[in-house]
């Protein structure tokens, strides 16, 4: 008999799985706070595979699949939810991974974020740099803070996305969202067409080359608020991977671009609560202040760690985020230990001590 992908689907959404892995002959599997679970069904067959692409993929793409081998769109069940779909193969077998995309959009209360992240959308001009790994909730977060804006101000925003995952209801701020493949070739053509549309905020999905990178930049140094993600493990290592991306030459000029128009670069990652009903994003926050943008000039970033330690403007490092989910009990031990990344400095901070061997040393 064939299965029920609707009845499957609004399963997942029900039991709060965040991604839907499908692959032939194999059975579903839900991931649910983090951990991988099997469905108890019967494998799924060639024919369920195929079935279900093309009730669900937009009729556009029905011939990249097979041209490309792998495909990336957005499907929504009214009333249950929204996906973000990546379809591939695998050994020649049809793969399908679906990510559970709320209808409802999230707010930075609902999220239990620092205030801080309120302050850093507040602002009217600059990059906003949301990092992490894939899965690590950046999409949310920068939902959080478009809605932000959204609620609070009479906004221009723009969002370039790869596909479209939140949809925003106009509330104080008018908003319109392109989609790359459908509404635009590409995140730079889009980014430099936001350009001439008169907005205020830019959000563009993923900065994946430096044609978007240099426009992002233009972009801020124009008097726009840009809002973008990378996929890296760390603050610093933000600066370092976009400075990576141009030839040695630029890099004086880029630091000094970074130095004046980057406002805020976060790191997340999502760890489970200490009850087990679910995840939150334990995040590492960099605020450009006087004394970070003088370190992007003279080319000490890797100095800039030592300055998040102090928390001055809301900053901290993971393991400071860490270890104060821990003292709060919103977490255990045995789960920051997993996501730290120096687990003797997480231990002093868990006791409230800094050292000036923590990682970035002393700022001179």
């Amino acid at each position: 008999m064939a299965i029920n992908f609707r009845a499957l689907f609004e399963g997942a959404v029900k039991n709060n799985c965040s991604d839907i892995h499908l692959l032939e002959d194999t059975p579903p599997y839900f991931r649910i706070r983090g951990d991988l679970k099997r469905v108890d069904t019967p494998p799924l067959s060639g024919d369920d595979m195929r079935n279900l692409l093309l009730e669900i993929m937009p009729e556009h793409l029905k011939g990249d699949l097979e041209a490309n081998y792998q495909i990336d769109f957005s499907y929504e069940i009214p009333g249950v939810g929204r996906f973000r779909v990546v379809a591939y193969f695998q050994s020649s077998k049809l793969c399908v991974t679906l990510r559970s995309i709320p209808l409802t959009i999230p707010t930075v209360e609902g999220l239990k974020l620092d205030k801080v992240i309120c302050d850093i959308a507040e602002n009217h001009r600059g990059m906003v740099l949301v990092t992490g790994v894939t899965g690590s909730g950046k999409s949310t977060t920068l939902a959080a803070m478009i809605n932000h804006i959204n609620t609070l101000e009479s906004r221009r925003i723009i969002t370039v996305e790869d596909p479209v995952e939140y949809r925003y209801e106009n509330k104080k701020s008018l908003i319109s969202q392109r989609e790359v493949g459908t509404d635009v070739a590409s995140f730079a053509e889009a980014l430099r067409s936001a350009l001439r549309a008169d907005p205020d905020v830019i959000l563009v999905g993923e900065m994946r080359d430096v044609e978007t990178i240099r426009i992002a930049i233009k972009a801020t140094e124009t008097g726009h608020l840009v809002f973008s993600t990378l996929h890296t493990r760390g603050a610093v290592h933000t600066i370092q991977r976009i400075l990576g991306n141009f030839e040695q030459a630029e890099h004086e000029m880029l630091r000094d671009q970074l130095s004046l128009n980057i406002l805020s670069a976060m790191t997340q990652r999502l760890v489970k609560t200490a009850d087990g009903k679910g995840r939150r994003a334990a995040m590492e926050i960099l605020v450009n202040n006087g004394v970070v943008a003088k370190l992007i000039r003279e080319n000490r970033i890797s100095d800039i760690n030592g300055v998040m330690t102090g928390r001055e403007d809301g900053m901290r490092t993971m393991d400071q985020s860490l270890a104060d989910m821990i003292r709060s009990k919103e977490i255990t031990l045995e789960e920051a230990h997993m996501h730290c990344n120096d687990m003797y400095a997480l231990k002093r901070f868990i006791k409230g001590i800094s050292s000036s061997g923590d990682r970035g040393g002393i700022i001179g």
